[in-house]
């Protein structure tokens, strides 16, 4: 069936103060929602904080290493928000579902992927030469979260439907709801309260598992709502060839990099960060509790990003895709500089809030002024990435991600750990700046070369526009 003969509602584009409008209305609960997963823990590590530095510092390294691996999937979710934009920027509507239901199938088979990992993966952190008892919180926090990993996915899945079917507000209610039962069970599972027995590391595992539950279960409720359902087409959820293999092909590369940045940064925490002892560690997790609050949400603009290129793509208004990539970098831009002059400002009150120990406030307050410079490069990243994955741009973005976070976040910085080590934890976030700084300049250069206008996602193709038109 062709383009022309499907059923098409026709959309309006909003121009001037309405343009800017319809940016912040869907990249509001788009913040929301990704930073729901920073809030959590960033209220389950100072929690913990109050019982000593290391349930926090093994919740630290063990969630981030847990999150690396589900982000694999979760990076290729996202890409349900761009073909679902795409489709309902032409207007056909009655298929967006189509792909929401192969994201579904991929959710379940991407977490049965993951159960071996359950069993294998504490034994890294000894191999990291972690302290025993860092490893056995780390090990226990790990298996709870990574557990129950088909909580995320599918909450990953269904809110990039609602954002991409212009239901931004369904996603922050869904976000609030999440956030707010997390706190309460981490209140009551950690110290024990309600009732309920004390459980410290396992209890706040637990909790983030109950509001990542409840965030997934409040979308799949706006999503299965009659008139929804049916206008988008949401309960078509049977396997669909042409469908998945759209999905696989422009997810997977955004999966790679996505983990590769990801398990980059928690090998970064775990691995590089060891060399320098507990204390080290322990400054560097409350430290990356602050940058996550400024770059998570730096996400969510990225996520409401690629649904406005995807669906401006869909509409054949790609001049119009660049306009709303710029003014996402702008609004994000401000953002995240404004929390770099916070965090060089306010570096010791910050770390102050976690811990009393001075040599974890002194290394700690001293990532900070790293953290503070690294923002601006951050924020060119995310933004223009996330324009470039709605385009379907996501390949080259990968392997430059995956080369450079590796070759000098990793292994760089640990080369500089291990043979200098006089330069303390300055020395490894010297190199990471550095990654920050180039990839960010690679991103910006990529989209505004404009490569990205002559790429054509319809039903399981991907060829340019200039192939289509010289057949027509």
């Amino acid at each position: 069936m062709t383009t022309e003969l499907r059923h098409k509602e026709p959309l309006s584009i909003p121009t001037g103060s309405a343009a800017v409008a319809e940016m912040l209305r869907l990249a509001g609960p788009t913040v929301a929602q990704m930073a729901s997963y920073t809030v959590m823990q960033f209220i389950d590590t100072w929690m913990l904080s109050r019982l000593g530095t290391t349930g926090p510092t093994a919740a630290g390294n063990a969630g981030m290493f847990a999150f690396s691996l589900v982000s694999f999937g979760v990076g290729t979710l996202f890409v349900v928000n761009t073909l679902v934009s795409q489709t309902y920027g032409r207007g056909e509507f009655k298929e967006c579902g189509r792909y929401l239901g192969q994201g579904i199938w991929f959710s379940f088979a991407f977490a049965i992927f993951l159960v071996p990992f359950i069993v294998v993966l504490p034994a890294a952190f000894r191999g990291f030469g972690h302290e025993p008892e860092l490893v056995a919180m780390e090990s226990l926090y790990l298996r709870i979260v990574l557990a129950n990993a088909v909580f995320k996915l599918l909450g990953t899945a269904f809110s990039q439907f609602l954002l991409a079917t212009n239901r931004p507000g369904a996603v922050m209610m869904s976000t609030i709801a999440g956030v707010g039962v997390n706190a309460i069970a981490a209140w009551a599972l950690i110290f024990g309260h309600l009732g309920v027995h004390a459980h410290g590391i396992a209890g706040a595992a637990w909790a983030q598992n109950i509001g990542v539950l409840v965030e997934m279960i409040a979308c799949i409720a706006f999503v299965l709502r009659p008139n929804f359902r049916r206008r988008f087409g949401a309960l078509d959820w049977r396997p669909r060839a042409a469908e998945m293999m759209s999905l696989v092909t422009i997810g997977l590369p955004a999966g790679v990099q996505f983990i590769a940045d990801v398990l980059a940064w928690s090998l970064f925490c775990t691995w590089v960060m060891a060399a320098f002892g507990t204390a080290a560690m322990a400054a560097n997790t409350f430290m990356f509790r602050y940058m996550v609050v400024s770059f998570m949400p730096a996400f969510g603009m990225s996520a409401a990003v690629t649904a406005l290129v995807g669906r401006y793509i869909g509409m054949g208004r790609p001049d119009i895709a660049r306009k709303r990539a710029n003014l996402g970098f702008v609004v994000t831009a401000i953002y995240m500089v404004s929390c770099g002059i916070l965090f060089f400002l306010g570096r010791n009150q910050l770390i102050g809030v976690f811990s009393s120990d001075p040599e974890v406030c002194r290394i700690g307050a001293q990532m900070l002024i790293f953290a503070a410079v690294y923002q601006f490069f951050d924020a060119v990243y995310i933004v223009y990435n996330g324009a470039l994955r709605g385009a379907g741009d996501t390949f080259i973005p990968a392997v430059a991600t995956a080369v450079l976070c590796w070759g000098i976040t990793v292994f760089g910085a640990r080369w500089i750990a291990v043979h200098f080590p006089g330069w303390g934890t300055a020395g490894p976030w010297t190199a990471a700046t550095i990654y920050g700084t180039i990839l960010g300049i690679f991103i910006y250069a990529r989209f505004h070369a404009g490569g990205w206008e002559r790429i054509h996602l319809e039903r399981g193709e991907s060829v340019s526009r200039e192939m289509v038109s010289s057949k027509t």
